[in-house]
């Protein structure tokens, strides 16, 4: 993967996080609005015990997005509801962005999507850094 290929993926998933804050905000009021940016890991494929793999979710007024799955990230997604994150438990997420197929970032997939109670349907949407069209797949 060289970098403008990187360059693009970053560019596609940036895209479809500003369309999935942005509509929810401008459809309601601005002051009742809140967004929260919560990492949930910044790990690497190294085993670190101080880091937990790559995941990052977005909660735009109580409704939580994740963008990547590295691994551990459930109970990093309880800790942050422990903490005080209102909008983000386990069973609330139901939108999972994976910006590319390593490991690193998908390990998690299984944890996320088969957790008992999670909302139904679960979409997950594919962003590859190639220019293709992302794939969405229903749970």
């Amino acid at each position: 993967m060289d970098v403008m290929q990187i360059r693009a993926g970053i560019a596609g998933v940036s895209a479809a996080l500003l369309y999935l804050i942005a509509v929810p905000v401008l459809c309601q009021s601005v002051a009742a609005s809140k967004t929260q940016v919560v990492m949930l890991g910044t790990g690497t494929p190294y085993a670190d015990p101080e880091r937990s793999g790559p995941a990052t979710a977005i909660v735009v007024n109580g409704t939580p997005y994740l963008v990547d799955c590295g691994p551990g990230v459930v109970r990093r997604i309880a800790q942050a509801h422990k903490n005080g994150v209102e909008g983000l438990t386990p069973q609330k997420v139901a939108v999972l962005f994976i910006t590319h197929l390593h490991s690193d970032h998908t390990v998690g997939y299984p944890d996320v999507i088969f957790m008992p109670g999670s909302e139904w349907p679960f979409y997950t949407a594919f962003i590859y850094s190639n220019g293709r069209i992302p794939m969405v797949f229903q749970k």
